[in-house]
């Protein structure tokens, strides 16, 4: 019996305890879920529990506390015990200070308990020991040594982060809800940069994420992370690993056992963004079951913040809620938090916190980019429910419609081919066909987007959704055959291309994203040239440069970042260009620097590119040291360039 199923028998085997006998039945039907080992061994300790009567009740003498597997003082390797400072699943750890003559620190030594080692654990404990070796963060505990024991067991060594728990932190220092956030993109900043390294971390919670007396902040943990093959996660393969989670952060695919992608850190930053700003959990829970827990999430949505902000409740660990308390510790009243949090933020939770994994924010980085947008007073991606995503609940509802609905699409896209060849020959009625032209070609627009979306997670709906982008590029194409002389119209295809290059890149088809970025880049070449076209320009560039790079086309990834640097160079030499165009352009020389090294194999020339890069970044984030973007991009661009110059 392993420690994760024995302590899943306690869980049930504690709650049934507190049942009249006559609800222990129907309860351990739903608590076991199918499971029969484990209803049998639950019902084996109820009968015992019932035989021994009133035995069980007498005071036991007081326990004899067990000695540390490592008492203080002992020493393992160059490192001394100073005392134990955590249990996880699998290991201990100790404080400990290294004692030999190169020098005296306070230390995190992690050590797998005795009685745990097997090949599963082992296996788990050299993940995260790999995991840590690998990421160099300056908001990510480091890993600094390893060994084993005398006695064969693994241990590796971490630094000592004398800290607080991030919600803890922000209520005893009363932070403002504006402080929050930015200590909260701090945080996101260290989660990207492990997805970045194909590293999802899947235990996001407060007590992993220490704040120091400085505000600095550390994320720690990494004991259940999820190690992904790149050329697998391409094509949606996983890695299956032991699943110890905390339920109430964990993601619904996490609690289903399904396949786990970045968009489950996602929800867990979701619901610890919750709590800083709310004080409150996102979904109300009887208990901490994952049963529970999964239950309530598959019933109902997480609650409106702005709405909880003046609510009180007590938590399933007795922890008691004063909507005054809550608001004093953010420096505001009660009916001040409702409406700081109501619009913008109420957006952003409720849409990192979406059930269907498809539909949260796509990475950490456009969630930390919304937050920027907010902080900066600027609108924000995220938005209530539209019609388009009610009317995919109403599809998911009547899927047998979904077909003959996709056709319906098909037909209106065809009439407005119809319309826009009117609207070019119909001379005499000129004003009113070139009006009835842009209506229709709106709502072209509308259907091949709006409508595709609201059926993107519709099971089965991956036909439908091909054949709308093709009858939507066929239309595209003749309406581009015939607006040779116009350029306001090309300019609009062009852009209407790139999105549906989005829409096939999203959905998984590269080849497809690829023609039609191609298709806008051959237009924009053919436009008079002026600085929102070679804004227009550095995007489309970007995007084939990656594709290509992600398809493994080393000679076209590189050309086209070459494309992209020149591109970038023109645009700044624009009368107009402001600081965004010059972020732009160090982007593409670190981009181009990069790929000149790594594709093209010429690192000496790439690791110029890269410096000059790190050189902008670094003076864009000295000018400005609020920038939490512009940091995150100078942080980007010193990993890069230290990884070109360890390779030439």
């Amino acid at each position: 019996m392993t420690p994760e199923f024995w302590q899943r028998i306690r869980d049930v085997f504690d709650a049934a305890v507190e049942l009249q006998p006559d609800a222990r039945p129907a309860y351990l039907e739903s608590a076991c879920a199918g499971d029969a080992v484990l209803l049998a061994e639950v019902r084996s300790l109820l009968a015992s529990l019932d035989d021994a009567g009133s035995f069980i009740e007498k005071p036991a003498p007081p326990p004899t506390p067990a000695a540390p597997a490592f008492p203080t003082g002992m020493d393992i390797g160059p490192y001394r015990i100073v005392q134990s400072i955590g249990e996880g699943g699998m290991g201990t750890v100790y404080q400990a200070v290294r004692v030999d003559d190169l020098y005296r620190k306070l230390v995190a030594l992690k050590v797998i308990r005795r009685g745990m080692v097997s090949a599963a654990v082992m296996h788990k404990f050299e993940t995260e020991r790999h995991i840590l070796a690998h990421l160099d963060h300056p908001n990510i505990s480091k890993l600094l040594d390893g060994g084993t024991t005398e006695d064969g067991q693994p241990y590796f060594v971490m630094d000592f982060i004398a800290g607080t728990p991030i919600d803890q932190y922000c209520d005893e220092n009363r932070l403002p809800i504006r402080e929050r956030l930015k200590l909260f993109l701090t945080v996101c900043s260290a989660v990207e940069y492990s997805h970045r390294n194909f590293i999802v971390h899947r235990d996001i919670k407060p007590g992993n994420i220490l704040v120091t007396p400085e505000g600095s902040v550390r994320l720690l943990d990494f004991g259940i992370a999820k190690l992904l093959d790149p050329d697998k996660e391409r094509g949606g393969d996983t890695v299956s690993v032991v699943q110890m989670m905390t339920p109430e952060y964990a993601s619904p695919e996490q609690l289903l056992n399904e396949p786990v992608t970045a968009a489950s850190d996602t929800w867990s930053l979701g619901v610890l963004l919750y709590v800083l700003l709310t004080g409150h959990k996102p979904f109300v829970f009887a208990s901490r079951m994952p049963q529970e827990v999964l239950r309530v999430m598959g019933e109902s949505e997480a609650r409106l913040p702005s709405a909880v902000a003046g609510v009180a409740e007590t938590t399933p660990g007795g922890r008691a809620i004063v909507p005054a308390e809550v608001a004093a510790a953010r420096g505001l009243r009660k009916d001040r938090l409702a409406r700081e949090l109501r619009g913008d933020l109420d957006n952003i939770l409720l849409m990192a916190l979406r059930r269907e994994s498809g539909r949260r924010y796509t990475s950490v980085e456009r969630f930390a980019a919304d937050i920027e947008r907010y902080l900066e007073g600027r609108p924000v991606a995220a938005r209530r429910d539209t019609w388009s995503y009610r009317a995919g609940k109403f599809l998911r509802r009547n899927r047998a419609a979904t077909a003959a609905g996709a056709f319906a699409v098909v037909a209106l896209l065809a009439g407005t081919a119809a319309t826009a060849w009117e609207a070019r020959v119909a001379m005499r009625e000129r004003e009113r066909a070139e009006r009835r032209f842009h209506d229709v070609r709106r709502m072209a627009n509308s259907l091949l987007f709006d409508v595709h979306d609201s059926i993107l997670s519709l099971d089965g709906s991956a036909p439908a959704r091909r054949l709308i982008v093709t009858r939507g590029l066929e239309f595209l194409d003749n309406l581009a055959r015939d607006a040779s002389d116009d350029h306001v119209l090309r300019r609009e295809l062009a852009a209407v291309y790139e999105r549906v290059g989005d829409v096939q890149a999203q959905a998984s088809d590269p080849a497809g994203a690829r023609a039609s970025y191609r298709k806008a880049l051959v237009i924009r070449e053919q436009l008079p040239v002026d600085i929102d076209l070679r804004r227009e320009l550095v995007a489309n560039l970007s995007k084939l440069s990656d594709l290509s790079w992600q398809a493994g086309e080393a000679g076209p990834a590189t050309e086209y970042a070459r494309r992209l640097l020149v591109a970038g160079e023109a645009l700044v030499q624009e009368p107009g260009a402001t600081k965004p165009d010059r972020v732009r352009l160090a982007t593409a020389y670190l981009d181009f620097g990069y790929k000149l090294a790594t594709l093209a194999g010429d690192r000496l020339r790439g690791g110029d590119y890269c410096r000059k890069a790190l050189e902008m970044f670094t003076s864009f984030a000295s000018k400005a040291p609020g920038d939490t973007r512009l940091e995150r991009l100078r942080m980007i661009a010193a990993e890069r360039t230290r990884e070109v110059e360890r390779g030439q």
